[in-house]
């Protein structure tokens, strides 16, 4: 499906299922930017349009006219950060939120992939040392990751009881990165 057709499909599907807003991942949309599709708003980083050289990269968040709005009082606030990583901040009532939409690498299996690991991880962070202390911060994506049982103390609070039979290398950088900045994995909070 090309990216047009893509965005078309998103957000017929959210406005029939009423999302206020989604974080999407793998989008094959090249570049970054905005576009307006009707009441919704993406927000979009990919990779160069002159980088073709693969098609599973792109992250996005797309936003209902309310959430489009709350985004507009925030000075409209957002941050291509990587095609694997972008920041979108939100103006509620009492606080501002943080979203920021992600697309892990896949676990890696060799030298380079655990480079391209360590980078994402490292963009990751200094992204998360930009963000104001007073924003609750989300993060949504797909991490590529498995998360088992907590093995040492410090993660309990991260990690909750309904996890995987057994931990990947994602998993445990996600353990990891959530355990250092003092955010909780919370689908591990409820049953599937």
């Amino acid at each position: 499906m090309d990216s047009d057709r893509f965005v078309k499909w998103i957000t017929d599907t959210s406005m029939k299922l009423r999302i206020l807003h989604a974080a999407l991942c793998e989008t094959a949309i090249y570049d970054s930017g905005t576009k307006s599709i009707g009441d919704y708003t993406l927000l979009y980083s990919g990779l160069p349009s002159d980088n073709k050289t693969r098609s599973a990269h792109g992250v996005a968040v797309l936003l209902d006219k309310r959430a489009t709005n709350n985004w507009k009082q925030s000075s409209s606030e957002w941050q291509a950060i990587t095609e694997r990583l972008i920041k979108v901040r939100l103006k509620c009532t009492s606080m501002h939120i943080t979203f920021i939409a992600v697309y892990a690498p896949v676990n890696p299996s060799n030298k380079t992939m655990a480079d391209n690991s360590e980078k994402f991880y490292m963009d990751f962070q200094e992204t998360m040392d930009g963000i104001s202390k007073n924003d609750m911060i989300v993060l949504i994506g797909d991490f590529n990751a498995r998360v088992s049982q907590p093995q040492h103390p410090t993660t309990f609070r991260t990690v909750g009881p309904f996890t995987m039979d057994a931990q990947n290398e994602n998993g445990e950088s996600l353990v990891d990165f959530c355990t250092t900045n003092n955010l909780v994995i919370s689908n591990s909070f409820f049953q599937h």
